[in-house]
């Protein structure tokens, strides 16, 4: 769907008018962008409503008939925007080309640019990233699928720019021209929107320079295992992470080792093997982009991560005199299988800990949680939606010490009279599942948890 015709800025300022297909905060910065540049512009939004201050001549449901719509020369469409929708299919039709957001401010930035993509840790990878690279180059900018969207930003006089790609974003974003980029995890998601794995892959493949020998990928070997057959066309540079790989990650010496050099992590604030695969693709980029090891070294100790993502709560905040020494971990943010079991790939039986998982579940297999479950010294409290649709198969498990609750609330209330304060214990909050069967967001699900950990353990 992405239209090779406009390859350039000027090809693009030749136009007039445009329609951007959904609003939120990359389609009000396209729109913002445009208008800014002297083109008239329209929205096509489930919202139809226009705003007092709005950038947009006028607002449309996107139901609206192709016919009911004011002409225009090309259409910008928001990420959110399945590429099946009656409006892109008539475009095609007509030959009115179509822009992603993130292609548009591409078509507007000349600096250097690195993209980050994966299915779980690309938030927390491409801030660490940022942070370390701004040693460096202190004027830059981090956004995308993280904080602002591009094109917010992609105009002003940047030397260099890390964006957090989705593979919404990606789907209709090839020949982003990226100098470098990294895919650091692969597992099966959102395949409501993209069908199937090989066509969710192919989108985040789209992240690299195919042709470009300067280019620099920075990924995983079992990543590369499920890359459809395009990736033959890949010339440029590939670095694996891992242990015993080109950058190789050395847990107990505390050490990520690359060509260039070696980096200590015993002073790394974040948790979790996860997060240390994380650090060895920010230290990979920011080398790429020619930074030095003592640059790189000087910014590890400074990064105190995002909230939600694994995030160790402060002890001040609660009272290690009475309840022994316990660690409470918020990782709201993990939304699916994958995501929870790469944060506690690090425990392993002799380390106590009480797990939540719960939520709104995706469809996915349990197998490889059972798997890891059993392989742990763990107590598993289930609460919300997962609580009843996960029972079945916990109880044909055989595994013991599982306990199904309602909500947060009641997993804590339970945690505190099972809690043995002789034993070094870590509390996880790793839902697994979305939170909209009882929050809005995963943030506000965080929240609580956070709050409820000063109610019940507090000072």
């Amino acid at each position: 769907m992405f239209s090779h015709s406009i390859f350039d800025k000027s090809s693009l300022l030749q136009r007039d008018t445009f329609l951007v297909l959904g609003g939120g905060l990359s389609g009000e910065s396209a729109g913002r962008l445009l208008s800014k540049n002297g083109k008239t512009v329209y929205l096509a939004d489930k919202n139809a409503v226009q705003k007092t201050d709005s950038v947009f001549v006028a607002t449309f449901s996107d139901t609206t008939e192709w016919k009911e719509l004011p002409k225009f020369q090309m259409i910008i469409k928001s990420p959110g925007i399945s590429p099946e929708h009656p409006l892109l299919t008539q475009a095609r039709q007509k030959d009115i080309p179509i822009l992603s957001e993130i292609y548009l401010g591409r078509l507007f930035f000349n600096g250097t640019l690195i993209g980050i993509t994966g299915t779980d840790g690309k938030s927390t990878t491409t801030a660490l990233t940022h942070h370390i690279i701004k040693a460096k180059f202190p004027n830059s900018e981090v956004g995308g699928n993280l904080g602002l969207p591009f094109t917010s930003f992609c105009d002003e006089n940047l030397d260099l720019i890390v964006l957090e790609l989705s593979s919404y974003q990606l789907e209709d974003s090839p020949n982003l021209k990226l100098t470098a980029s990294a895919i650091i995890t692969l597992a099966p998601d959102h395949l409501e929107r993209h069908k199937t794995m090989e066509r969710y892959a192919k989108a985040k493949w789209n992240i690299v320079s195919h042709n470009d020998i300067h280019h620099t990928l920075v990924t995983q070997k079992k990543v590369m295992e499920l890359i459809p057959k395009e990736r033959t066309e890949f010339m440029g540079r590939m670095l694996f992470f891992g242990i015993s790989e080109s950058i190789d990650i050395r847990d107990k010496e505390k050490l990520i080792k690359t060509p260039n050099g070696v980096y200590h992590t015993n002073d790394f604030n974040l948790s979790g093997f996860h997060n240390l695969q994380n650090l060895s693709v920010a230290i990979a980029l920011a080398e790429t982009v020619g930074l030095t090891q003592e640059e790189i070294q000087g910014r590890i100790s400074t990064f105190q991560g995002l909230p939600h993502r694994f995030q160790s709560i402060p002890k001040e905040e609660y009272d290690e005199s009475t309840f022994g020494k316990i660690r409470f971990i918020n990782d709201s943010k993990s939304t699916n299988l994958h995501s929870m079991l790469s944060g506690i790939a690090g425990y392993a039986k002799e380390d106590p800990i009480f797990l939540i998982l719960g939520g709104e579940p995706k469809n996915e297999n349990l197998s490889p949680l059972i798997q890891r479950v059993r392989e742990l010294d763990a107590n598993i409290l289930i609460y919300g939606k997962a609580s009843v649709v996960w029972r079945k198969d916990f109880e044909n498990s055989g595994i013991q010490n599982i306990n199904y609750v309602n909500n947060l609330e009641e997993a804590i209330q339970l945690i505190k009279l099972m809690i043995d304060r002789e034993k070094q214990t870590t509390v996880i909050l790793s839902p697994a599942a979305a939170s909209f069967d009882q929050y809005q967001n995963f943030s506000e699900r965080g929240d609580h948890f956070v709050s409820l950990v000063k109610q019940y353990f507090g000072r």
